[in-house]
């Protein structure tokens, strides 16, 4: 049975010059050692160029592969941080209401995961295990779409400094 260990995290740790990549890189090395990873798989968006995933597995000698979505409308969820909660027009604009990212629409949410085990499973084709670092946002309904697949699937989350 092959082996998926999860890591979900933060998307603003993986990208290349955050303060906290030398955390995310103690995570993964530890993860590494102790799951015998031989293959880092990420989340991923091309536009912020190379993760700090990519480097570490390019050190390391791992095979890496990002799984992630293409920028295509079907599969957008997140059109970034708003300052009152009308992302998809539910509510009506407040200019008293708190930050918040409304979530969804859920069918975008469920194609970008659908896609994702879909990735996961060919990139893993000539591995036993690997690392599957991912938004926190996807981990709970990508672990039961990876159990289901028929992967041994372990998760972790790291979500910064306490």
């Amino acid at each position: 049975m092959k082996n998926v260990v999860m890591l979900a995290t933060v998307h603003q740790y993986q990208i290349t010059g955050n303060d906290l990549n030398s955390e995310l890189e103690k995570r993964l090395a530890y993860l590494r050692s102790k799951f015998n990873v031989q293959a880092v798989m990420e989340e991923w968006s091309e536009k912020f160029g190379e993760s700090v995933s990519h480097g570490f597995a390019a050190r390391s000698g791992l095979h890496w592969a990002n799984v992630g979505t293409p920028a295509e409308p079907r599969f957008r969820t997140y059109s970034g941080v708003i300052n009152y909660p009308g992302h998809n027009g539910t509510l009506r604009w407040d200019p008293h209401a708190p930050p918040m990212d409304e979530y969804g629409p859920f069918e975008n949410q469920e194609a970008r995961e659908n896609w994702m085990a879909k990735n996961v499973h060919a990139a893993m084709e000539n591995y036993d295990t690997g690392l599957f670092i991912l938004g926190i946002g996807h981990m709970h309904s990508l672990f039961g779409k990876l159990l289901s697949a028929g992967f041994k699937v372990t998760g972790y989350s790291w979500l910064g400094p306490a």
